[in-house]
């Protein structure tokens, strides 16, 4: 008996194919005139997964299971489903929306054309900026954004910073101190995606936007405060993403200081105080602001107490100046030893006048010499502030 079907077997096999198509042809062709929901349900009966009408743009799509060598994947350890944003024309079916047909990928109108036609807010806002990304200028919209879905927010194809990085550098590898906020990738936290009014695409000028966070710079009790800082120039000095100095400062703090106050330290000098010569300008100035004269951190004498020996704690007796330490040494550098403002003489000389000298017995002779052969200039055990040297001088007088 012969396995092979006869004749008459296979021609009925293919009558029934044929009306099986022709069936769902005519259902298919009937449901076109059904109701949106009638249709649906019919659909579902030969399609999978065919949307309600009138789908929202969110819409969950299930992740796939994880599945086991050894049992079936249980309820309690499936992947929570992932959230898909799905741009509504295309949740709808409504393909002519955008497409010039239902059977046609190409958009109606010119690159970005389509989009703005929806998205008028988006377009009044980009045309109003006066800087503008120029993907959104270009019309390339899905350089970012999926026209159809996707499982990130505002259909966008990665999630930001990556995204950012398709085109932009890699700006945390610039230095080894970062930003937090790009650190974390919250890149649109201080830049506006399509337009801005401020350069480098900035949502508000660099003193708002560096304030939104800093709002301690200045502190609202500062007496002085750093030009700078005060015009809102925060970039003068600092770097908004990353870089190679504490404090994301573009240079050094002795580089930084110098690109203003280069003349701190003139061809002249011939001693330099020992922090200005290390460039440790931080040590004695606040950098944004402060309530004393200089933007110094503390007053004189306590700021050179920091350094020096206070030398007034067991004093007897102590020169009517010498709490005025900028009254005599100056604080970055001199040409005169000790950071001396002038010579001994001069410097003496502006409180201490000839007539005065004069007067007293034991400068006869003295003429032409430094006070401070005799006289410490700061304190003593007696009221002229003498060295042993001195009173041993006018003794033998």
């Amino acid at each position: 008996m012969s396995l092979l079907p006869s004749n008459s077997t296979g021609a009925r096999r293919r009558r029934t194919g044929v009306a099986g198509v022709l069936a769902l042809a005519l259902t298919l062709l009937l449901l076109a005139g059904c109701q949106p929901e009638t249709k649906q349900k019919w659909l579902n009966v030969f399609f999978d997964g065919v949307p309600q009408p009138g789908a929202t743009n969110h819409v969950f799509m299930a992740a796939t299971q994880n599945t086991s060598t050894n049992a079936a994947t249980t309820a309690t350890n499936q992947p929570a489903p992932v959230k898909v944003d799905v741009h509504p024309p295309f949740g709808q079916r409504n393909c002519t929306a955008c497409h010039e047909s239902a059977f046609s990928q190409k958009i109606q109108g010119k690159p970005g054309q389509i989009c703005f036609s929806c998205h008028k807010a988006l377009q009044t806002e980009f045309v109003a900026g006066k800087v503008k990304h120029q993907p959104v200028q270009d019309g390339d919209c899905t350089s970012c954004h999926n026209p159809h879905q996707s499982v990130n927010q505002k259909l966008l194809l990665q999630k930001v910073p990556a995204l950012c990085l398709t085109c932009h550098d890699d700006p945390l590898a610039a230095g080894k101190y970062k930003h937090q906020a790009v650190e974390d990738g919250n890149c649109l936290d201080c830049h506006a995606p399509h337009s801005t009014n401020f350069k480098s695409l900035l949502r508000k000028s660099v003193k708002d936007t560096c304030a939104d966070c800093h709002d301690d710079v200045p502190p609202k009790n500062a007496k002085v405060v750093h030009p700078p800082v005060g015009d809102g120039d925060c970039l003068e000095c600092h770097t908004p993403h990353a870089g190679k100095f504490k404090g994301l400062l573009k240079k050094s703090v002795k580089e930084t200081c110098a690109n203003c106050h280069d003349d701190l330290i003139p061809k002249t000098a011939k001693v330099i105080h020992q922090p200005v010569d290390d460039g440790d300008c931080l040590a004695c100035h606040n950098p944004h602001a402060g309530k004393i004269k200089g933007l110094l951190t503390k007053s004189a004498p306590a700021l050179c107490w920091d350094c020096h020996d206070n030398f007034l704690e067991k004093a007897k007796f102590k020169h009517d100046v010498v709490e005025d330490c900028l009254g005599c040494h100056k604080p970055h550098q001199s040409a005169q030893g000790g950071l001396l403002a002038k010579n001994v003489l001069a410097l003496c000389g502006d409180c201490h006048d000839d007539k005065d000298l004069k007067s007293v017995k034991a400068h006869a002779g003295a003429a032409g010499k430094s006070c401070v052969i005799c006289h410490d200039p700061h304190v003593g055990n007696d009221q002229f502030l003498l060295k042993a040297a001195g009173k041993e001088a006018g003794a033998a007088k």
